[in-house]
């Protein structure tokens, strides 16, 4: 039975390539303001939204992942990692984008594990979801460059249920595909 299971698992990893594209998305995300959504609540009034609506910087990012098109849905499981220069981290992460030709609907969902690197270097585990959610629109001829809104959240079980922190940004983004 082991066996069974063995070469099953080898012949899906094999064929896993020849059914995808290799899906690289580079891009700049510029955050608005943070807020927490919760318990009714909707507040953005605090040190860092007040910054952040004051001094506005990008946060570089990328995404590297198999994309299977199920005509235009795509559905892209990988990896997504932020930068902020010195540190950057790095977590698993699912796509589900909506394509509206020249508009992209986009879904995301990743967490559980963790790698930094830069200055401090560590992987952790942990209870880590970071939701977002976006819409694009595509520009271009193959649509490939992409500008576009979202929110990205940041929920922490461990720590409570009762809300889950946000922060809007804006964005461009260079989706190719291999």
């Amino acid at each position: 039975m082991k066996r069974i299971i063995l070469v099953v698992a080898l012949i899906a990893i094999l064929a896993f390539p020849a059914f995808s594209q290799v899906r690289l998305d580079l891009g700049i995300s510029v955050p608005m303001t943070i807020g927490v959504i919760g318990g009714g609540d909707f507040d953005t009034s605090n040190e860092a939204g007040d910054f952040l609506r004051s001094h506005w910087f990008p946060f570089p990012e990328a995404a590297l992942s198999y994309q299977f098109s199920l005509g235009p849905l795509n559905l892209a499981p990988g990896v997504r990692a932020f930068t902020f220069i010195l540190e950057s981290v790095i977590w698993p992460n699912l796509l589900v984008e909506l394509a509206f030709d020249p508009v992209f609907v986009q879904a995301q969902v990743g967490g559980l594990l963790f790698a930094f690197f830069g200055l401090y270097n560590d992987a952790d585990f942990g209870k880590v979801f970071f939701p977002d959610l976006s819409v694009w629109v595509g520009l271009g001829k193959e649509r490939r460059f992409r500008l576009g809104v979202g929110a990205i959240g940041l929920y922490l079980p461990e720590l409570t249920t009762e809300g889950m922190a946000f922060a809007p940004y804006v964005g461009g983004r260079v989706s190719l595909l291999f």
